[in-house]
């Protein structure tokens, strides 16, 4: 037969060059040129199909029996592939931190502390000193001059930072070489200021942590038209938008507004 009728019977490209070359070997040995091995290979590859849809409608005939569902339950489960195996503690960890991930809602109201640092002092930290009036104050140096008395100048340098969210910093009078001066009770600082120098000696340095939720009470009106009526004023650009931002977003919660204040008590003016 040709190539092209051997495609036809069904036979691969192939299969029609090793069955030739089988019964060439085949004819050589027999010490004849009659090539008779392709015939009964072509008619077996015809047949197998209608074998195979035989064997395949005898088992599933077979399987539907009352005996199937039982040897289905005997038969072992199928074990998971190395592939699977690798991959399984790469998918726990990602799905940890899903699974792990606390309530939003719940977390805010159970964040008491949130803006208290003293709930998270590293070992060697000075703790607050919680006054009447809800500021924290904690001393790092002690001043050896004088104590100012209300109605006195006082001039202060001072560092800021929005501690509770992102801890930007406001500003720096180290950085615009512009102290701050007040009279001391005269309402023209933060209440928080007014209350932390009037306890300080000139030289002293303390730090000043205003919690969030007393924030309009110790620091600045959440009114952006009263907000800058009262010091310490950034001078800079920066320094007020990184304060209007934490008093002004309202999707941010109270302790996410906690300030932090270092100041230092420099000169006291007559």
């Amino acid at each position: 037969l040709t190539l092209d009728a051997r495609r036809r019977a069904g036979g691969s490209e192939s299969d029609t060059v090793d069955m030739n070359a089988a019964a060439l070997t085949a004819s050589r040995v027999a010490g004849t040129s009659a090539i008779r091995a392709p015939p009964r290979r072509r008619a077996a590859a015809v047949r197998a199909p209608a074998i195979s849809a035989g064997l395949r409608a005898t088992r599933d005939a077979h399987e539907s029996g009352p005996e199937s569902g039982r040897r289905r339950e005997e038969e072992p489960a199928s074990l998971p592939s190395r592939r699977a195996v690798a991959l399984a503690p790469v998918a726990a960890a990602l799905l940890a931190p899903l699974v792990a991930r606390p309530d939003p809602a719940r977390a805010d109201t159970e964040c008491t502390e949130c803006s208290n640092s003293n709930s998270s002092l590293a070992p060697g930290d000075k703790p607050f000193v919680q006054s009447p009036s809800g500021a924290r104050f904690a001393d790092l140096r002690e001043g050896t001059g004088a104590t100012p008395q209300p109605g006195q100048t006082v001039v202060v340098e001072w560092v800021g930072y929005t501690s509770g969210y992102q801890a930007k910093k406001i500003e720096s009078t180290r950085e615009t070489d512009a102290p701050y001066a007040f009279k001391l009770g005269a309402g023209e600082a933060i209440p928080a200021f007014d209350e932390a120098v009037s306890q300080m000696r000139v030289g002293g340095i303390r730090r000043i942590e205003i919690p969030g939720e007393l924030e309009e009470k110790l620091a600045y009106s959440r009114d952006p038209s009263q907000r800058y009526a009262v010091g310490p004023v950034p001078q800079t650009l920066g320094g007020r938008r990184a304060l209007d931002f934490v008093l002004d977003n309202r999707t941010l919660k109270d302790f996410n507004r906690t300030l932090l204040f270092d100041i230092r008590l420099s000169a006291i003016r007559k």
